[in-house]
């Protein structure tokens, strides 16, 4: 949504403040306006610019759907066909979950007074601070999404009621997640993809979910986990290091796709283990199915708002340009791929709990 006033953009000015105006305007401490738009122009497009290599590999591409959309975890059943009656229609499960939306607002507390009197690098810590907690939300967002069983609201309005599950074994009802493997053969009873068990069983079910997920098609099978839950996948005995000769190098192409910069290495044979991220301390595992930097088939999507677009924007809606003005930003992370991710907490007897996140 760009707004283009002053070669800016991702400001929204008011529609009565024109450009000659803005060019020539000139604070009390000798600033030029155009400079401080500059700035945080520059710090909107830092935040749009893209997502780091974790959630990347999560998401699939942004998309306006209110939908999730279609996949290998809905199933199918081809029809004889007859001669007198025709085939009945079929719907498969996994497009029929909504995508919840929500919005982020910063009031960034500049007032004339104050934009008038601020010197340069005080004003360029107030961006990097706008910036730095916008793409820290974008990224415990995912995670939150990622780890969370939930099942969160399409709507903030009361008045509405539909929900958008987690992964399968999620919710009850309409959410609750049924059908068949991409082979045809029935689900057990209690499917689930998430699991809680003690320490001591920390590679049985590690191995469990690893199969779970290989049943539901291709891809890489990542491993996201917390500083202490990575440190003690490393210490099985079936982990082998990224540096290891026994992970074949790449060479031309990347044939074992495991970049030392990523991935301390790789559990079982198939499971790429992740670096550590330090969002979270629980001993707690997401494992997912990924298909490269946004792709289509990813457990994770990003909705945002059509008429809004998908960038964050400051919006001014003072006299005095970007007094008042706030930070705004409306998307919302949702599960893309019902069987696209296990999540793993290690802990005593009872039921799976995410971890603890804070923006």
């Amino acid at each position: 949504m760009p707004f283009g006033l002053i070669d800016t953009s991702f400001i929204d000015f008011p529609s009565s403040v024109d450009a000659a105006y803005l060019r020539g305007l000139q604070t009390r401490s000798g600033l030029n306006f155009t400079d401080l738009a500059s700035r945080v122009d520059a710090g909107m497009a830092q935040v749009n610019g893209g997502a780091d290599p974790v959630m990347a590999s999560l998401l699939a591409p942004p998309t306006t759907t209110e939908f999730a959309r279609g996949g290998r975890s809905g199933q199918m059943v081809v029809q004889k066909k007859s001669q007198y009656t025709p085939a009945r229609p079929q719907l498969a499960e996994r497009t029929a979950h909504m995508l919840a939306i929500d919005e982020l607002d910063i009031a960034l507390g500049f007032t004339e007074d104050g934009l008038q009197e601020i010197g340069i690098d005080d004003f360029q810590v107030q961006v990097d601070a706008m910036v730095s907690a916008l793409e820290r939300a974008a990224r415990v967002d995912t995670f939150v999404r990622l780890f969370s069983d939930a099942e969160v609201p399409v709507d903030g309005s009361t008045s509405v009621t539909a929900t958008s599950p987690g992964f399968a074994g999620s919710g009850t009802g309409g959410n609750a997640f049924s059908g068949l493997y991409p082979d045809g053969t029935a689900l057990p009873g209690g499917y689930t993809h998430y699991y809680r068990d003690t320490a001591a069983n920390r590679a049985l079910v590690l191995e469990a979910a690893q199969s779970r997920l290989l049943k539901w098609g291709g891809g890489f099978v990542d491993l996201i986990g917390s500083e202490a839950a990575i440190a003690a996948v490393m210490a099985l005995p079936k982990f082998i290091a990224s540096g290891s000769a026994l992970v074949r190098p790449a060479q031309g192409t990347a044939e074992a796709l495991v970049d030392t910069g990523e991935f301390v290495g790789v559990y079982n044979g198939t499971v790429r283990v992740r670096l550590p991220i330090t969002d979270y301390a629980d001993d707690t595992y997401a494992m997912v199915r990924s298909f490269g930097a946004f792709n289509p088939r990813n457990p994770l999507v990003w909705r945002f708002d059509p008429l809004r677009g998908r960038d964050a924007y400051v919006r001014s809606r003072e006299m005095f340009p970007l007094a008042q003005a706030n930070a705004m930003w409306k998307y919302g992370v949702n599960v893309n791929d019902r069987t696209g991710a296990a999540l793993i907490k290690i802990a005593a007897a009872g039921v799976y709990t995410s971890p603890a996140f804070t923006y």
